[in-house]
């Protein structure tokens, strides 16, 4: 069996697409008729099952990155601005994605593409980032982040999951339901505990604004996501992350700067500080946003969305290491969760 980055970049032709990458039944058709090996249906059976356990494991990977990318923000997070950081690192991740496309043959992708497929990314990158992000930073101050991050990575657990399912039509399964329940209840617990340890200072916002904004906040996590499953078309993951990408890390950075007149962009990181966003941009959130378009593509919104969330988990050594915080029995309760979900997920 070919390795994960084999099967990504190549495919007969010469165009680099992830496997099942082209959506048209025509193009399916084609690959599974240059198959000498095994009859059609088997084959598609068995292509299919490769791309979804590939699309899991890619899941699992971007889950990784960004618990890494999590830990680095959070110790910036005390001398800058959330959004600065959050434009910054989105920004520095295009270049990088801008040589994957060069690299992987995927402008012929961006080429083809229709204008409703290129609209569709970049409303999904709007809606995610630009309106997403942008109100969960600036609701933090009033809701609290102790009340507002779990409660908000719940909801949009669930809410990609079902709208996976009931509107794309993706597989359902009772285990499916069951491993993801579990990932948010153990979410919950892990989260809950990191943000009261960071909490600085008590919510002003009342309850129904707080609900009002914790439900803007996943329903546009939610909307992003759904919009980049189902409307990418024949885009890949570098193709369609060089639009989704830019077009949110430039809708954060030109709001905040309207909001403050300017006087953001005085307060900018520089030197060492500025090199670490970099990293953090290129193999963060470029790296971990190419593998989380991957796995929705591949093993559906419902199972990515599901295997990603435990990002609170793997953050957990590194929040130990580097912002030297102490486990506590609900991390150890959330741990169990996530960890039984998760392999719920898998074997479903």
């Amino acid at each position: 069996m070919r390795s994960l980055i084999e099967e990504w970049w190549t495919v007969p032709g010469g165009i680099a697409l992830p496997p099942g990458g082209v959506s048209s039944a025509s193009s399916r058709g084609s690959l599974r008729a240059r198959s000498p090996r095994f009859p059609p249906a088997r084959s598609a059976r068995m292509m299919a099952a490769r791309g979804t356990h590939m699309g899991e494991a890619a899941a699992l990977a971007s889950a990784v990155t960004w618990a890494g990318t999590s830990v680095t923000l959070a110790r910036l997070g005390t001398r800058y601005p959330a959004p600065v950081l959050s434009s910054l690192r989105l920004l520095s991740a295009t270049p990088f994605l801008f040589l994957l496309v060069l690299a992987t043959g995927a402008t012929s992708q961006l080429r083809d593409a229709s204008w409703l497929v290129l609209l569709a990314m970049v409303g999904s990158g709007l809606v995610g980032y630009g309106l997403g992000d942008t109100t969960y930073i600036r609701s933090m101050g009033g809701v609290g982040m102790q009340r507002m991050a779990p409660p908000t990575t719940a909801l949009w657990v669930a809410l990609s999951a079902a709208g996976g399912i009931w509107l794309l039509d993706e597989p359902f399964s009772w285990g499916l339901i069951a491993g993801g329940i579990l990932v948010i209840v153990g979410t919950w617990f892990i989260v809950a505990q990191s943000a009261a340890a960071a909490a600085t200072g008590p919510a002003r916002w009342g309850t129904p604004r707080s609900i009002l904004a914790i439900c803007a906040v996943a329903l546009a996590w939610t909307v992003a996501t759904l919009v980049l499953a189902g409307g990418r078309g024949d885009l890949g993951a570098a193709a369609a992350g060089i639009v989704r990408i830019p077009a949110g890390g430039l809708a954060i950075g030109l709001v905040m700067s309207v909001a403050t007149r300017g006087a953001i962009l005085r307060r900018l990181p520089q030197g060492h500080d500025l090199a670490l966003i970099a990293a953090v941009g290129i193999l963060g959130t470029g790296m971990g946003s190419v593998l989380y378009i991957f796995a929705v593509a591949e093993a559906g919104a419902a199972r990515a969305v599901i295997l990603n969330s435990i990002s609170p988990l793997i953050a957990l050594p590194l929040s130990m290491l580097v912002l030297r915080e102490r486990p506590t029995g609900r991390v150890g309760i959330g741990t169990l969760f996530c960890v039984a979900g998760t392999f719920i997920v898998l074997a479903t």
